[in-house]
This record gives C-alpha cells, sequence and structure tokens, in this order.
C-alpha cells in the first residue's frame, strides 16, 4: 500500500515539474539558453546624435527593414530598424531607448548582442526621463513627417566624398592609327588600335592608371612585310563630377610605344631601305602626355568612354567594381 501512495505522488509531480523546468527554460532564454533568436555582432560607427549606428553583418541574417533590439550584458539598451545593408555591414536607425544606463556604455568596435524580432524575452527597463525631443518613440513614427533624424546615412557610406565609389574602373577602347607612307606605297596606312586599360582610386578622386594598346599592319612598311606597335601608357587622374550623370578627369602621364616588324630595312635597294627604316622610327614615340578622359554613365556600374589627349583619341567603355 505505501509503494502505492508514493507511486501515485510521483505521478501527480510530474506535471508541476514539467512546468517548473518549462519556466526555468523561459527565464533563461536569452542567459545560456535558446538563443535562435540571438545574434553577436560589432559597432562600427556610431553618428554624432546617436541616431544612426552602423554595425557589422558577419552573421548575414540582418535585411533591410528589420527590427532588431541591441542588448549589452543581457540587458536591452536600445530599439532600433535596418535601413540599409553595404559591404558586409548594416546601417541601423535608433528607435527606442530601453535603458540610459546601457545605452551610455555602448562605444564603437563593441561586441553587442542583436536580437532580431520580438525582444519580449527581455526584461525592459524604459527610462521616462529620457529625452524625446524629436525622437521617433515606436515603429509607426518611423513613417510620419513629425519626427526629424538629425542624421542620414551618408556616416554609412565610408566614401561619401567619391563621385565613383568603387576603387577600380576598367575599360576596352578603340581607336586608328595611321603609318607614314613610303614612296613605295603610294599612301598613308591605316589599323585599328585595340587597348584595354585599369584605373585604380588610390584616394578620393585620384585614379592612377595604366594603359596597354596593340595594332597590327599587314604590307607596312612595304609590300609582304608585317609591323606591330605596342602601346604603354600611364596617367595620373583626377575625377570631376558633370551634369548628367557625366565626368571629367583630366590627366598627365608618360607613354612609350614600341614597334616590331623584324623585316623593315631588310632589302638591297638602299633608298628604299632607308624609307621602311624612317617610316618605322616615326612610329616609335615616348614622352610625357597630357588629355582628359570623359566617363558618361549608362546605367549602373558601366560607362561610355572617350579619351582625348596627345597620346590617343579613343572611345569605348569602362565598367566600375
Amino acid at each position: 500500500m505505501s509503494k502505492f501512495i508514493v507511486l501515485l505522488c510521483f505521478i501527480l509531480l510530474i506535471p508541476s515539474f514539467t512546468k517548473a523546468q518549462s519556466l526555468v527554460d523561459d527565464a533563461n532564454l536569452y542567459r545560456g539558453g535558446d538563443q535562435s533568436n540571438v545574434i553577436l555582432e560589432t559597432i562600427k560607427i556610431i553618428s554624432g546624435s546617436k541616431r544612426i549606428f552602423v554595425i557589422t553583418n558577419n552573421n548575414q541574417v540582418l535585411t533591410v527593414g528589420d527590427f532588431i533590439s541591441i542588448a549589452l550584458e543581457d540587458k536591452l539598451a536600445a530599439r532600433a530598424v535596418v535601413a540599409k545593408i553595404h559591404q558586409g555591414q548594416v546601417g541601423v536607425k535608433i528607435l527606442k531607448i530601453y535603458s540610459m544606463a546601457q545605452w551610455t556604455k555602448l562605444r564603437r568596435d563593441q561586441e553587442v548582442q542583436i536580437i532580431r524580432g520580438d525582444d519580449s524575452q527581455f526584461e525592459r527597463q524604459a527610462i521616462p526621463q529620457a529625452p524625446t525631443e524629436n525622437k521617433i518613440k515606436n515603429e509607426d513614427d518611423l513613417y510620419t513627417g513629425d519626427v526629424m533624424i538629425e542624421d542620414d546615412l551618408s556616416v554609412f557610406d565610408e566614401n561619401k566624398n567619391r563621385h565613383i565609389k568603387p576603387d577600380n574602373l576598367v575599360g576596352l577602347h578603340g581607336s586608328y592609327l595611321d603609318a607614314a607612307e613610303i614612296a613605295s606605297q603610294g599612301s598613308n596606312r591605316r589599323s585599328m588600335m585595340i587597348g584595354l586599360s585599369w584605373g585604380y582610386q588610390f584616394a578620393d578622386n585620384y585614379y592612377v592608371e595604366g594603359v596597354y594598346s596593340r595594332a597590327s599592319f599587314n604590307d607596312f612598311p612595304n609590300e609582304g612585310k608585317s609591323t606591330v606597335v605596342n602601346n604603354l601608357v600611364g596617367r595620373l587622374k583626377y575625377n570631376i563630377k558633370g551634369p548628367l550623370y557625366t565626368y571629367f578627369q583630366p590627366y598627365v602621364g608618360f607613354r612609350m610605344q614600341s614597334v616590331s616588324s623584324p623585316d623593315a630595312g631588310k632589302t638591297a635597294d638602299l633608298s628604299i631601305a632607308a624609307q621602311e627604316d624612317e617610316a618605322i622610327s616615326k612610329l616609335e614615340k615616348s614622352g610625357a602626355v597630357f588629355g582628359v578622359t570623359v566617363l558618361r554613365r549608362l546605367v549602373p556600374g558601366w560607362f561610355v568612354k572617350a579619351n582625348v589627349g596627345s597620346d590617343i583619341i579613343d572611345l569605348g567603355f569602362s565598367i566600375e567594381f
């Protein structure tokens, strides 16, 4: 009989144990328990008025429009909304301050807890004395004209002074190269010169650019002979923003244009040989160059490009990355 009573008591106490365990689990939801709704990220930038934060997105789970809470040491500090994503980081607008004590502890390069969506499992401690003038009080205020945001997301743009944001501009261009006539030909020869360029923005709006172009002539400097022209140019450029998505890049640089023509000057007629050598030498050039590159944006990332300078006049396309 005593064994039966003990067994009955144990069965009756099972629901109580289960409920108690559930309460303990809920209490520890963000303190060592299930943290599927919590990630760790690092604050990178805080605006002057602390209305805009830039934080890392190393977990790649934050998207534009997400409502998040920022917590420190398992205590909520503020409520925010993700406004922008850029290069592995997110810019957020602060909507509400939960705890002024935690809020004042937030600083750059600090790892914080980010709660995505519902933060009701955290104990919130609103601060009634927190300043409310010109401050968003809830999510609805984000879409009304009654609350002014002192900052914008320009702090999120690390390259805000650049007219063209990416570092690299790679281009393809084409032009015509004329070769001087010799007596046996009676007219100038023309060939298409195709080239590649790569410009790197090493400082805001300052570029260093390398250009390689190549042209090939058949039957030059005389019948049955071929000539290849290689053109190398180094440029230093400054980018100026113009109207209608147009950019002007004045440049200075140095050019080295070499010619390969193995059979030139190899003929029994010394007069013809001299003319061939002279025609080849006229194509070999080196020295300082100057001009301007004009870029016109077609679609995001793509430009039509023209170079007008002492080294070349060409037309082509460029892409940014």
